[in-house]
């Protein structure tokens, strides 16, 4: 019966260290960086708020 149990749960904590094991394994892949930077494709205006909408409101 101990024999059981422990090999159910030595399963078990195997398949969680391989998924661990993947999971940082892709988040170590990723995509591939810029060579250089990029130029700000939008820059905050010095308004708040939305420019549509009066301000007195």
């Amino acid at each position: 019966m101990l024999r059981r149990i422990s090999a159910r749960y030595s399963r078990g904590f195997l398949a969680a260290v391989i998924a661990v094991a993947a999971l940082v394994t892709v988040a170590n892949v990723g995509p591939a960086r810029a060579a250089g930077p990029a130029p700000a494709a939008h820059t905050a205006s010095k308004t708040a708020g939305h420019q549509g909408l009066p301000t007195g409101r």
